[in-house]
C-alpha cells in the first residue's frame, strides 16, 4: 500500500475551483432573483436576490469548511473568505457522537446606503455530522479478493479455458469482475482505474469500452448463459448499461488505461449493484486480446483504488 501527499499547488488549485463553484452558484442564484422580477418592485427583488445570494454563499462556506479540514484533518475554523461583496466564514467543532465535525456557517453582506435594513445582510447556516476524510494522506491498493475474468464468445459453446481475454467487434466481449472489500468501510473513494495488458500486437490503435453488468455472472459465463447451466443473459453477449462507464483508446501494444472512478465509487458506496464490468469494442470490424488473470504479476489485469481515510 503506498501514501501520497496532496501538493501544496494542488490545494491550493482546489481552493481556485471552489472560488470558482461559489461564483456559479451566486450567478444562479442571481438568474433566479431575475425570473422572479416579474411583478415584483425594485426593492422587493433586491431584496429577494440578496436573500437568496446568502443563502448560496453560506451552502458555500460550508463546503469550504469541509474542504479545508480535509485537507488538515481538523476541526479548525474557515478563514474568512471573501467572494461577490460577501465574507463566508465558519466554526467547526468536533462533534459529540461520531468521527466528524459540526459547521455553524455563515456568509455576511456590509451594511452601505444602498443596503438598507431592508436588506437582509447575512445567511447562517448549520451542519452536523459531517464526514471529513485525510485528502492530505490518500492511499492506494490495487483490489485482490475475488476476482474473477473470462471472455464471452459464441463460437465458444462451453466455459472458457484460455488464459488471456479476447475481444471482438460484436463478437466477442471481456468479464471481469472484483469486490470492494480491501478498501477499509471507513474510507472514501477518490479513483479508481483499471489496467490491462495486451497479449499481442494489433496495426491499429482501438477504442475499447467499459460498462457496467448488470446481471450477476460466474466463472461459467458463456455467450448466452450468464451462471450455471439454466440462468441466461436476458441479451446474448451479457446484459450491461448501454451507456459506457468509461471509454479509452488501446495502442497497437503494450497497455491501457479506463477511469472508473464513478463505477466503482457506486459500487463502494452501494448506489449501484457490483456485478462486474464488461469490456467490448464499439467499432465494428477490431479485435484486441489482454492478459487475463493467470498471467504473472503486473501482467495480469489490475484495478487499483485510491481511498481516503476518515480523520481520526
Amino acid at each position: 500500500m503506498m501514501r501520497a501527499r496532496i501538493p501544496a499547488r494542488q490545494r491550493e488549485a482546489g481552493v481556485l475551483l471552489l472560488a470558482v463553484a461559489l461564483l456559479l452558484a451566486t450567478m444562479a442564484a442571481l438568474a433566479f432573483g431575475m425570473n422572479r422580477a416579474a411583478g415584483m418592485d425594485a426593492q422587493a427583488v433586491g431584496a429577494d436576490y440578496e436573500r437568496r445570494k446568502l443563502a448560496y454563499l453560506a451552502e458555500g462556506a460550508v463546503a469550504a469548511a469541509k474542504w479545508y479540514n480535509q485537507a488538515r484533518c481538523g476541526p479548525q475554523d474557515l478563514e474568512a473568505l471573501s467572494l461577490a461583496g460577501a465574507t463566508l466564514s465558519a466554526t467547526v467543532v468536533k462533534s459529540k457522537s461520531s468521527r466528524a465535525i459540526d459547521i455553524s456557517a455563515a456568509a455576511t453582506m456590509p451594511i452601505t446606503s444602498a443596503n438598507t435594513n431592508t436588506t437582509p445582510s447575512r445567511a447562517t447556516l448549520v451542519r452536523t455530522g459531517v464526514a471529513v476524510f485525510d485528502l492530505a494522506n490518500p492511499e492506494n491498493k490495487d483490489l485482490g479478493g475475488a476476482f474473477l475474468d473470462t471472455y464471452i464468445d459464441p463460437s465458444k459453446g462451453t466455459v472458457n479455458t484460455d488464459d488471456y481475454l479476447v475481444l471482438k467487434s460484436g463478437q466477442s466481449n471481456a468479464l471481469l469482475s472484483w469486490d470492494t472489500k480491501d478498501v477499509p468501510a471507513d474510507a472514501t473513494v477518490l479513483s479508481a482505474k483499471l489496467t490491462l495488458t495486451q497479449s499481442s500486437s494489433a496495426s491499429t490503435q482501438r477504442t475499447v469500452t467499459v460498462h457496467q453488468v448488470t446481471t450477476d455472472w460466474d466463472a461459467n459465463a458463456t455467450w448466452y448463459r450468464a451462471r450455471g447451466l439454466m440462468t441466461f443473459w436476458n441479451t446474448a453477449g451479457g446484459d450491461y448499461n448501454a451507456t459506457p462507464a468509461a471509454s479509452a483508446v488501446v495502442p497497437t501494444s503494450g497497455s491501457a488505461n479506463w477511469d472508473l472512478t464513478d463505477l466503482v465509487s457506486a459500487w463502494y458506496n452501494d448506489k449501484a449493484s457490483n456485478q462486474g464490468m464488461l469490456l467490448r469494442l464499439p467499432n465494428p470490424g477490431q479485435q484486441a486480446s489482454f492478459n487475463s488473470r493467470e498471467a504473472a504479476g503486473k501482467q495480469r489485469p489490475i484495478l487499483n483504488v485510491t481511498f481516503s481515510k476518515l480523520c481520526k
